[in-house]
């Protein structure tokens, strides 16, 4: 441990993907001595009743894997989109832990990959702005209530991307949802910055994640080749010769939750090996 997180409260949104920010971030902290509160949306609890942490078999397993970790956990089913669902999550953070200090807010959806925006239909930019921009303030919002009512500060990391730094002309919902939570930290940064609380962005580049990867096999399957191959050749097109996984991003984001970054506030950091494309 050296990042002084020992104690620390820590919430962690869309947790549920094997390869996933969520799950690498939600370890990286367990290991560093946090409490650990994982929430995604997996399944509701009626629909899920043989399940004895009643919570979806994707979030019981991450919550599985963070107490092998050695951390204290509590796992919550939460759609990020839904204000009654935000508010409850981090009101049994609370009930449960007695606190919040770190709120990670990385729950997303890519679900106009590869449509032409001119045939996009309004419920789909709809939907991808909802879960992507608008659960990033509600989970921001909701957490900073309580740790302006605790009066020790905190801190707030949001997730952004490659495409939250240029256009993207097949993916304009995730595009402009993206654009927009660099613009919601920045301001929530100076609205917080009174009350101790930090606000800062981390920005993958080109990933090998479960959500990219779903992307990447449709573009090999167009351009003939094996999805290794597309992934070889994606990394070597990045200055540091791979791709960047989940673990890179979970070690900026558990630095930007601890007192090493005591200083920074509002930031947008690219961890992307270097590549100027993003």
């Amino acid at each position: 441990m050296m990042y002084g997180l020992e104690g620390k409260v820590a919430v962690v949104t869309g947790v549920g993907r094997p390869r996933g920010i969520g799950r690498a971030t939600a370890l990286r902290l367990a290991r560093e001595g946090a409490r650990v509160v994982l929430a995604d949306l997996g399944q509701g609890m009626a629909q899920i009743e043989n399940d004895i942490r009643g919570v979806s078999p994707d979030l019981a397993r991450v919550a599985a894997e963070v107490e092998e970790a050695g951390a204290e956990v509590l796992a919550v089913p939460a759609d990020v989109s839904s204000p009654s669902d935000v508010e409850t999550l981090l009101q049994r953070t609370v009930d449960h832990f007695g606190r919040v200090d770190i709120m990670v807010s990385n729950a997303a959806i890519l679900a106009d990959r590869n449509q032409n925006p001119l045939e996009l239909p309004e419920s789909i930019f709809a939907r991808v702005l909802a879960v992507n921009l608008t659960g990033t303030f509600l989970c921001a919002q909701a957490a900073a209530k309580h740790m302006v009512q605790q009066g020790e500060g905190g801190s707030i990391i949001t997730i952004g991307s490659r495409a939250a730094r240029r256009g993207m002309p097949n993916l304009i919902a995730y595009s402009s949802s993206k654009f927009g939570v660099i613009g919601l930290t920045q301001s929530l940064a100076l609205a917080l910055a009174p009350h101790g609380i930090r606000v800062n962005c981390v920005c993958p580049g080109a990933v090998d994640t479960d959500m990219a990867s779903e992307g990447q096999e449709i573009q090999a399957a167009d351009m003939g080749i094996a999805l290794d191959d597309l992934k070889a050749q994606l990394g070597s097109e990045i200055p540091l010769g791979r791709l960047t996984v989940a673990d890179d991003l979970a070690k900026a984001i558990v630095w930007f939750a601890s007192p090493e970054s005591s200083h920074l506030t509002g930031q947008s950091l690219n961890v992307n090996g270097g590549s100027l494309m993003s």
